[in-house]
């Protein structure tokens, strides 16, 4: 496990400041979690579970190929669960969930109705993969960086045999616990997947607008970043420098003024753009630019030559175009031309709006995702929008 003693404070220091000395007070979120080990030394497992222990927890950045999830979920390795192959835990959190701790209990032991789910699997990718999910337990979200970096804990929680229930389909399904299944039980566990000048690129969060910087976007909708250190006056469009960090307690530098990352994600060369949050009520991009993935404002006649489709439809409204459309509506208010019943059914291309968060979904609408594949065979689904399904 990666150490969680003062990690916070080492960020802002090393990162900002240029120290790379850790503090030395414990953070109010370490105390809690100590607290919590404590507490869990004096646990026994429930009659009939076998106790399992969780390995380190990774995001979907540093896992290889990098995989990142319709919602944050952290993935590690489970032991002692008895199965002959790989057995992983998996720890999903909707991705407007906030500090604090939840009682596991509330997601029914059902992986389509948790919104901080905790399940696992053995034998995993066999014929002989069991799952397992959670249906009591505590989880404490101690800290957030961004929804994709975190610190938190498990405690108590017990895991039970289940099988794949309805919706059995979808961008979600569901699970039911086996009558008399097997059950496994983790006493404590952490996880803490901080980097070391993490950030988070939306609107409004503590780390997106720091003095000389950028939090420039790690994934295509912008929920996960890194902090460059801007010192420079360049601004959008021109070409720009990145000086990479001297150690792993510094940042790349660029001379591209505050709030302006150095990147060449969208052109062959590095240049400064500046950073936006596509679902802000007003994204702030320079005349003639659009806020785009991740996180970039760029002009649209960039963005469709390489892939990137945009509609006039507004949100509500039916596509022109039949086919799939990531860009529709306008500033502001964003979405993504999809038909929910494919082409053999009634409805048409209607432009759906942008979410990222499951539970801003309202009754009867399910977060859809789009796909966007990466290098070494990784993956990007947090892209989301609501859709009427029906459920």
């Amino acid at each position: 496990m990666k150490s969680i003693n003062g990690w916070w404070g080492a960020v802002l220091v090393s990162g900002l400041i240029g120290c790379g000395q850790e503090a030395h007070e414990p953070a109010p979120e370490q105390a809690e979690i100590r607290a919590a080990e404590q507490e869990a030394r004096f646990l026994t497992p429930p009659a009939g579970c076998t106790e399992v222990t969780v390995g380190e927890l990774f995001n979907g950045i540093e896992l290889t190929p990098v995989q990142y999830e319709r919602q944050p979920t952290f993935r590690g390795d489970l032991s002692s669960i008895g199965g002959a192959q790989r057995d992983e835990v998996r720890i999903r959190l909707d991705m407007n969930t906030q500090p604090g701790l939840y009682d596991l209990s509330q997601g029914g032991a059902n992986t389509f109705t948790c919104e901080q789910c905790v399940f696992g699997y053995q034998d995993m990718g066999t014929t002989a993969q069991k799952l397992f999910v959670a249906d009591s337990g505590a989880l404490l979200l101690a800290l957030q960086v961004s929804p994709q970096q975190t610190v938190g804990a498990l405690s108590n929680v017990v895991l039970r045999e289940s099988v794949l229930a309805t919706p059995t389909s979808g961008p979600y399904t569901g699970s039911s616990v086996v009558s008399g299944g097997e059950c496994r039980w983790i006493r404590f566990a952490t996880w803490n997947t901080v980097r070391p000048g993490g950030c988070d690129p939306r609107e409004g969060s503590l780390t997106s607008n720091l003095p000389d910087t950028a939090c420039v976007a790690d994934d295509y909708a912008a929920t996960d970043g890194t902090l460059q250190r801007a010192l420079g006056t360049k601004t959008q469009g021109e070409a720009c420098t990145a000086t990479s960090a001297e150690s792993e307690y510094a940042l790349t530098t660029t001379d591209c003024e505050q709030g302006f990352a150095c990147t060449d994600l969208l052109s062959d060369n590095a240049q400064c753009l500046k950073t936006c949050d596509f679902m802000a009520p007003t994204p702030g991009c320079p005349t003639g630019t659009v806020c785009g993935v991740y996180g970039l404002c760029i002009e649209q006649s960039v963005l469709e030559p390489i892939g990137f489709a945009f509609d006039t439809a507004l949100i509500g409204e039916a596509c022109t175009s039949s086919s799939f459309t990531e860009f529709c509506g306008v500033e502001g208010a964003r979405g993504t031309c999809f038909d929910a019943d494919g082409a053999a059914g009634p409805a048409v291309a209607t432009c759906h709006r942008y979410a990222r968060a499951r539970s801003e979904c309202g009754a009867g609408e399910e977060l859809g995702y789009i796909y966007y594949p990466l290098s070494g065979g990784g993956g990007d689904r947090g892209y989301g929008f609501c859709y009427f399904d029906g459920r």
